[in-house]
Parts: structure tokens; C-alpha cells; sequence
């Protein structure tokens, strides 16, 4: 694909290889296909041949699946409009997979009519989200927050897991965002936007492929710098040394990159440069002060990269164009970034020790047994072998309760231990984005109570 257009961007490259994919591997002989035609009708057939290419045929015809015609005459209007959305996904070749689409395409191709399916009633907020999406003109696009959007998947957090599902759904029909949903900062607009469905055709997503999400790219195992960076500020290297000593103090930054309007990177000026200029000169220029920094790719691995921002202080990120200098990491964003992943960490494992004291001074081993599933019994043979899950248990029980001797409402510390089970889960699955006040307090909650309960440090 990229040797046949060099000149398209890296998204629609990726969407127009899924799609021929698709087209020659993936369909099978004997699927149903369904292609809704000009005269607000609908046409299904079954396909009935393997891929050929056809080098005779007009150049727009030459891909070819052989497909047996079942029926060609079912009105658009007779159609659903779940599945009509379906339908009117912005791929040209995609597969119906919401909602019980074969069966249904499969009913309309031998009775004519769409039966709907079991719970229509109970549509899906994601669902409804890209139904919403792919409805809309240039002119009106849907805009959202990354939170809301995560919302509509049931995610919280930017986990790996929650950003591949809901990239591989965007892809499915036809959509990406812009900017890009899994970098930035929570509270951050997206919008969606249509793929360029096919060679050729106009869309905004081609137009600006640098800053929309490229959904055909799995998403990657390991962190890497694109997802962390501030935003750089940067002074012209015609800009004088007060002026720049002006900016660093106004935001109150130790270091700023120097880089013209033509995006010509020179490098950095830091207060460590300045004041060694003004040693050197009486009258230093802003060149006198700029220094050399390290600059990476954006899609360099992190933990590479940290010894370097610790030895320099900082290092400056270049954009996926492989051009531009457009992002810089600090040592106090690394430290910031620790303390925003480490905090639940250890505010978890604190409530959790204290759990585990008080399960150890206040019962015995066969209370203990009896807290847990019976495929673990055998291998419970103190505290220090139950899990966070085996807690909520444990604490139901009145006569355990009674033998720890709290002084507080069993129902609400039982119901705080099973909300910090749930976000200690989902830690698991790391992510940059901070938990939500609401999961804070949950966590502080607890631990004000067994602190209270079991006041020992």
C-alpha cells in the first residue's frame, strides 16, 4: 500500500490494508454480504469464490469476490435503524457484527424482513456513541472529552486493555479521533472523525493524519515517551537573553528549547547556560547561553530514557513526524508521574497490612478457613495468605466481626473494603491517568478507619 501511494498518510495506509485484507482473507466462502445500493435498496448475496484479481477488468474493478445474489430488491426503510446504522458504516468493507446482524441479514435475504434482536431496547452507550458518530457531517462532528469517551466503553482509566477495545471499535466503523484519544490529558477534547474509507477520497482524518489516532496500529505493550511530554514553549533564536530570561521566570521553567518559526531546533537555554554566559561576556547573546540537549523520538521507551532526564535534568521529544521538536520530560514530570501511580499504591498496601495485623491479633486460623473458597483452604495457614477479595468475607461474618472489636458500622467498612478491591484490581492494569476523587476517597476512607480501629503504626 505504501509503495502504491506514497503520498497518503500512515492511518488511511493502515485502514485501506485492513480493508483489502478483509476483502481477500477474511470474507469466506459461503458468507453472507449485504451492499446497500444508489435506489435506497439493499442487495445480499453469498459469496460463492475465493479472491481473484482481474488485471482486464477497468481499474476500479479489477478485486473480485464471486457472490450468488440472493435478493436485490429489500427497501432501505424496511431495515431497522440499529443495523441501517450499521449499514452505513464509513469503511467499504467492514463486518456487521452488532446485534445480531448474520441472523438478521440472513432473515431479510429469505423473508424480506428485519426481526430485530433480544434486548433492543437496552442499546449500548457505545453503541449509540459511534451510531451518533457516523451520522453526522463534516460540518457537525461529535465532540467529547477522553473521560466521557472512556465512560461510553465503561472504562475509567487509559488501561492498555480499555485503549485497543475501543480502538478496534473505531476502526470497525470507520472512525478515529482527533487529537489523538490515548495521549494528553483526561479532561482533553476529542473529536471523531471519519478514515478515509478508500484511495482518494477527501476526508478530515487524512487531511491532518499527524494529529489524529492512528486506530489500525495495535496498542503498544510497552510505555513510551509520546504518551508523557508537556507541550514545549520555545523562544526564537533571534529572540534576545532578557526576553528568554523573562519567559523561563514568568513560567517559572529552568530550561526552555530554542527553536525558529521554520521548526530549526537550535537547542537550550537553561539558567546552569546563562550563568555561565554572563561569566564568558559582559553582554552575552541568546546564542552565548545556548547549549546542546538531548532530543528522542516520541516513540523511544521510557524507562530508556530516565537515567538521561535525571543526569540532565530534562530531555526534548521529537513528534511523529520525525521532524519537529514538539514535547519535553523533566525530572519533576518523572517525579510528578511516580507520585500520581505510586500514591494508591502504597495507601492500598497500608490499609491491606492493616487488615492483615488485625486478622492475625484478633482471630484464629480457622476463622480464617472459613473466609475462603474451598480450593484455597489448604494453602491458608496464616493472614499472610489471603487475598484482598478473601477481606470482604472475613469481615461479613458477625462472629468474626464481633472478635475484632471495632467500634464501628460493619456495613460501611465491608462496603469501603470491597470499592478498594475493585480500584486495587484495576491499578493492576497500569495507566497514566490519576484515579478519580471519588476512588481517592474510597481509598481514604478505609484507611481513616482501620487506622482509627487499629491505631498501631
Amino acid at each position: 500500500m505504501r509503495e502504491a501511494y506514497p503520498e497518503a498518510s500512515s492511518s488511511a495506509l493502515g485502514n485501506w490494508a485492513g480493508q483489502l485484507w478483509k476483502f481477500a482473507k477474511a470474507i469466506q466462502h459461503g458468507d453472507l454480504v449485504v451492499m446497500p445500493r444508489k435506489n435506497r435498496h439493499v442487495a445480499i448475496g453469498r459469496v460463492s469464490g475465493p479472491y481473484e484479481y482481474r488485471p482486464d477488468e477497468p481499474a476500479d474493478f479489477r478485486q473480485v469476490r464471486k457472490v450468488d445474489w440472493i435478493r436485490t430488491d429489500i427497501p432501505w426503510d424496511d431495515i431497522r435503524p440499529d443495523l441501517r446504522a450499521s449499514l452505513g458504516s464509513l469503511l467499504t468493507v467492514c463486518g456487521l457484527t452488532r446485534h445480531d446482524a448474520a441472523a438478521r441479514i440472513e432473515h431479510l435475504a429469505t423473508y424480506g424482513t428485519d426481526p430485530g434482536f433480544d434486548g433492543a431496547g437496552k442499546v449500548t452507550s457505545s453503541t449509540e456513541l459511534l451510531d451518533d458518530a457516523i451520522s453526522r457531517d463534516a460540518t457537525n462532528l461529535r465532540q467529547l472529552t477522553i473521560r466521557s469517551l472512556l465512560e461510553h466503553w465503561g472504562f475509567e482509566r487509559r488501561t492498555n486493555a480499555a485503549m485497543s477495545a475501543i480502538k478496534a471499535d473505531l476502526a470497525a466503523n470507520g472512525l478515529t479521533t482527533r487529537p489523538p484519544f490515548t495521549e494528553g490529558g483526561i479532561s482533553d477534547v476529542v473529536t471523531l472523525v471519519p478514515l478515509s474509507p478508500e484511495p482518494g477520497t477527501d476526508t478530515v482524518a487524512e487531511k491532518t493524519d499527524d494529529d489524529v489516532e492512528n486506530v489500525s496500529e495495535p496498542e503498544p505493550m510497552s510505555r513510551r515517551l509520546g504518551e508523557l511530554p508537556a507541550r514545549l514553549v520555545s523562544v526564537p533564536s533571534s529572540a534576545d537573553l532578557t526576553f528568554t530570561k523573562t519567559v523561563m521566570l514568568r513560567h517559572r521553567f529552568s530550561q526552555l528549547a530554542v527553536i525558529d518559526d521554520d521548526a530549526t531546533y537550535h537547542g537550550a537555554v537553561t539558567w546552569e547556560s546563562i550563568g555561565q554566559a554572563y561569566i564568558a561576556s559582559d553582554n552575552p547573546a541568546l546564542a552565548d547561553a545556548t547549549v546542546p540537549a538531548l532530543v528522542v523520538e516520541h516513540d523511544a521507551l521510557l524507562l530508556d530514557q530516565i537515567d538521561a532526564i535525571y543526569d540532565s535534568g530534562f530531555i526534548f521529544v521529537r513528534n511523529s513526524d520525525r521532524v519537529r521538536v514538539t514535547g519535553i520530560l523533566t525530572a519533576s514530570d518523572l517525579t510528578r508521574q511516580f507520585g500520581t501511580l505510586a500514591r494508591p499504591f502504597v495507601l492500598i498496601e497500608e490499609a491491606e497490612n492493616r487488615l492483615r495485623r488485625a486478622a492475625e491479633e484478633h482471630l484464629d486460623l480457622q476463622d480464617l478457613k472459613d473466609a475462603v473458597p474451598d480450593r484455597q483452604k489448604s494453602r491458608t495457614r496464616s493472614a499472610a495468605d489471603l487475598t484482598f477479595g478473601n477481606y470482604v468475607y472475613l469481615l461479613k461474618d458477625p462472629r468474626r466481626w464481633q472478635k475484632l472489636g471495632w467500634r464501628l458500622d460493619c456495613g460501611q467498612v465491608v462496603d469501603l473494603v470491597e470499592q478498594v478491591r475493585v480500584i486495587r484490581n484495576d491499578l493492576m492494569h497500569f495507566a497514566t491517568d490519576p484515579l478519580s476523587e471519588e476512588k481517592y476517597a474510597a481509598v481514604d476512607g478505609l484507611l481513616n478507619l482501620l487506622r482509627t480501629a487499629e491505631p498501631n503504626p
